[in-house]
């Protein structure tokens, strides 16, 4: 008997929180090996919706009577300990289980492939999936955005890999462990867990040591805190970057409008060109790493440039949102850190439009505190830019601390065409300041996206009339 068959002998599980990304992704896994999935949500999603067809029994929202003789309650680190579900649970014994928990359950069976890092985790997880199972290696993998190429975001396959996004936002990443990771980079996020640099340094540090011995470490080789902690790693480790003293690096790259294409050096030797449909030197790096796993797996170099080259990239990661008003092109980005949103806007800048619009909804009233002063250096490469209200993502208010600090900060740092605007009022005025040929593009991890897809449907119709 596997390990996740003595954790739920009667095959019956409940997801605090079903609709959420990674919990999807768990729940259509087990409703793939026959289990029987039940769980609550605030709203109905897609995502909702898709487990549903899927046999999943959905409830709106949270409520004690929802759960009835499951085996197992999951929950995530979202979800309060005071949660009726929850406490109902408790009440019954039944057991309670993290979501990194179960996820590392999963993969236990299976040789395991995690991927962690600050930015970049959700397009290598995606991009790794897309190759293994273009190379028939039929992989299992949960990942933290749906994937067009893949029809979702997580599947359970017959092969011997799995491949898990691992969030490090909470900590929870430390309870996995892995047969091959990635860590695509460290950077200052997530304080309002970790406190400070100091404690994300431990924690990644940490999650490499759950790495098996005789498994590979890859990362990006020109990250300072990367650096940092594989000073102390005893592990097999292979580099890459734009550098050529790394395992693998990049060079001769040039740009086009939405594409890339540079030449992959392997342990001093040439490899091959490769293609990359989506943007921005940032995808460069995130092919780098799947390259490596490719060749670390034997995988056939034909395979992995087909696989960069139709790789149309995750949901939220510049995903440009049709229509045909005007040659307006909107993109929707999950950019919500500083050095995210530099690096997709530069990626914009590539694209070669007439003007680049930023439209930003600062995530977190505490990352707004942490990175206040970040934020306003980081939007340069815009011609106009619109701030917005802070998505709390459930966080209290912070007294002081208001999506006009973002403004005022870009301000300051010499931009000359950036207002604050709330929410319902930011269309409104792109409409009236939109012209042919700019980009537009809508960065935050919140709400945002339902302002792209109202701006994208409000500019076809003005195309029709």
């Amino acid at each position: 008997m596997c390990l996740i068959e003595s954790l739920i002998p009667n095959k019956k599980i409940y997801f605090v929180g079903i609709g959420g990304v990674g919990m999807s992704a768990l729940a259509h896994i087990l409703l793939c090996r026959g289990y029987c999935v039940s769980g609550s949500d605030l709203k109905e999603t897609k995502i909702t919706k898709r487990l549903k067809s899927f046999g999943a029994e959905i409830f709106l929202g949270h409520c004690a009577e929802n759960v009835g003789d499951e085996d197992v309650l999951v929950y995530s680190s979202c979800i309060q300990k005071n949660n009726p579900e929850i406490v109902c649970a408790e009440k019954k014994k039944i057991k309670l289980i993290q979501r990194a928990l179960l996820l590392d359950i999963l993969m236990r069976d299976n040789t395991a492939i995690t991927v962690t890092g600050t930015h970049g985790k959700t397009t290598v997880t995606a991009l790794t999936a897309f190759l293994l199972k273009n190379a028939g290696l039929n992989p299992s993998y949960a990942i933290g955005a749906d994937v067009s190429n893949l029809g979702g975001n997580a599947e359970h396959g017959r092969g011997k890999y799995f491949v898990a996004e691992a969030d490090e936002s909470d900590g929870s990443f430390l309870c996995l462990h892995s047969d091959c990771a990635v860590i695509t980079n460290i950077d200052k996020e997530h304080l309002e867990y970790y406190a400070n640099m100091q404690n994300v340094l431990k924690a990644y540090a940490r999650f490499a040591v759950n790495i098996n011995p005789q498994g590979t470490l890859f990362c990006f080789a020109q990250d300072r805190n990367v650096q940092s902690i594989l000073k102390a790693y005893t592990g097999r480790v292979i580099t890459y970057s734009l550098e050529s003293s790394a395992d693998i690096y990049a060079c001769n790259i040039s740009y086009c409008d939405r594409g890339t294409e540079f030449d992959c050096i392997y342990q001093g030797k040439f490899m091959q060109r490769f293609k990359l449909q989506v943007p921005g030197l940032y995808n460069v790096l995130n092919a780098l790493a799947c390259i490596g796993l490719g060749v670390e797996l034997k995988i056939n170099y034909e395979i992995i440039a087909h696989t960069l080259e139709n790789f149309c990239g995750a949901e939220r990661r510049f995903q440009v949102k049709r229509n045909n008003y005007r040659d307006v092109m909107i993109v929707d980005d999950y950019a919500h850190h500083p050095n995210e949103i530099r690096a997709v806007l530069k990626a914009a800048k590539m694209c070669k439009r007439k003007r680049v619009i930023g439209v930003f909804q600062p995530h977190r009233f505490s990352r707004t505190k942490f990175l206040k002063e970040e934020f306003g250096r980081c939007f340069t490469d815009t011609d106009c830019l619109v701030v917005t209200e802070i998505y709390s993502a459930f966080e209290q208010p912070i007294e002081g601390i208001a999506g006009r600090n973002i403004c005022e900060e870009v301000k300051k740092n010499g931009h000359k065409n950036a207002c604050f605007l709330p929410l319902e009022k930011v269309n409104e005025h792109l409409l009236r300041i939109v012209r042919s040929g700019d980009i537009v593009m809508m960065l935050g991890a919140g709400t945002i996206n339902d302002l792209s897809e109202q701006l994208s449907m409000k500019l076809s119709n003005y195309a029709q009339t």
